[in-house]
């Protein structure tokens, strides 16, 4: 699920449709928002959802953090056709996850 900058830069160049949490092991939201993240990814794995969600820690690439337009932790970003779509600062819940899977169907 946690991803390196050269793998989002490829799924983000290849057009794939997918969500990326956005996040660092020092703050305690993005800990608590993880295991929800988690829960999500599954839940659209069961239903065969083409949209797939990975986790990347902004401390180990902070000028893609930056080019990617990062203010605040934790962020969702959804991208679709290699661009980015939407975004969601702050705690989300598993639905409010999967609904943004849904936008970029």
């Amino acid at each position: 699920m946690n991803i390196t900058t050269e793998e989002l830069q490829t799924k983000i160049d290849s057009g794939e449709k997918f969500l990326v949490d956005l996040y660092a092991d020092w703050c305690g939201p993005c800990r608590m928002m993880s295991p929800v993240v988690e829960s999500a990814s599954k839940r659209l794995e069961v239903e065969n959802n083409e949209v797939k969600i990975y986790k990347f820690n902004i401390e180990e690439d902070r000028e893609m953090a930056a080019k990617l337009g990062v203010r605040s932790i934790p962020t969702i970003m959804a991208f679709s056709d290699g661009e980015k779509k939407t975004l969601k600062v702050g705690l989300l819940n598993e639905q409010q996850i999967i609904d943004m899977s849904k936008e970029i169907l």
